[in-house]
């Protein structure tokens, strides 16, 4: 039974496509190019081009398959793919396909709070109709809303660790008192293959959080305690995100919307509990200390 995997070029996708490879699973991956496959050629997985915006590769890519897991988000630096197209239509049109498929199992990974955010952030409202739609489909489906990715402190999503590294300075998304459940990125990606193995995890929304609640100031002292670093802790208040999302708009249209994404966490605190059957049977998750120390050469 081969899984179609859609997101599998992004980090999150990448570590899910590994997962699944390692249960046994066969993996076919719908990509908009052939950039970025290096890692999933490695892997073994196939390879189908397509676009979420285009229903009729969907229907091609979704010929045989029996489950869908999707990853798929838009890029805040991306000036070519818009939120509305990818979160939104695109979406709505994999859930479509899917459906006209006969998929009998559908795992998408949301957003922690994408309901109660979505009346202020575009990319919540986008996945909250999604979530929306899919329990609408008929189809069999795991909504897998992650909170934080711990990866946010290293240069992979965004460039906080090279901040920290070269200037010494631990810069904050906002005022930073807000909590967050920060989660690695192996734990949410460990997460989706329970998803397919689990009765509890049919028909329902799965919270995913990391074992640890700290604010962003928390979490850059205990940089400081582990590395040395940083030396200054800089909050970009919440005015301040406003402006430079209205700013950006022009060059990076996506990006406002990460920032209204920064500026929600701080308000209502981006945290949550983990059913208990998945905390046993995830096991030891990575702790935030443990993530820094993989992050920052293992200090």
């Amino acid at each position: 039974m081969t899984i179609l995997l859609i997101g599998g070029t992004g980090l999150l996708g990448g570590a899910v496509a590994a997962e699944l490879v390692k249960n046994g699973e066969p993996v076919r991956a719908l990509v908009r190019s052939g950039k970025h496959i290096e890692y999933l050629r490695t892997l073994g997985v196939e390879f189908d081009v397509g676009d979420l915006c285009d229903p009729r590769s969907l229907r091609r890519a979704l010929a045989d398959i029996r489950v869908v897991v999707t990853t798929a988000q838009s890029d805040p630096f991306d000036r070519n793919t818009r939120i509305d197209h990818i979160d939104g239509k695109g979406n709505q049109n994999l859930i479509a396909a899917a459906s006209e498929a006969g998929v009998e199992h559908f795992v998408f990974v949301s957003a922690l709070k994408a309901d109660v955010g979505s009346g202020d952030v575009m990319l919540l409202a986008c996945k909250h109709a999604a979530e929306l739609a899919l329990k609408a489909s008929g189809l069999r489906y795991s909504i897998i809303r992650p909170a934080s990715f711990q990866e946010i402190f290293g240069n992979d999503l965004v460039p906080l660790k090279q901040y920290v590294q070269q200037f010494g300075v631990g810069l904050i998304p906002g005022n930073g008192k807000g909590f967050h459940s920060f989660v690695s990125i192996h734990d949410v990606a460990r997460t989706v293959v329970l998803a397919l193995q689990r009765s509890e995890a049919i028909n329902t929304v799965i919270d995913v959080g990391g074992p640890d609640d700290l604010t962003y100031r928390e979490a850059y002292t205990r940089i400081m305690q582990m590395t040395g670093q940083p030396r200054l802790i800089l909050p970009l208040h919440s005015r301040l995100l406003a402006v430079g999302g209205t700013l950006s708009t022009p060059v990076f249209p996506n990006l406002r919307d990460l920032l209204d994404l920064f500026a929600f966490c701080d308000r209502v605190n981006y945290t949550c509990v983990s059913p208990t059957w998945l905390i046993d049977a995830l096991g030891r998750r990575r702790s935030f200390d443990d993530g820094i120390r993989e992050m920052y050469s293992r200090c």
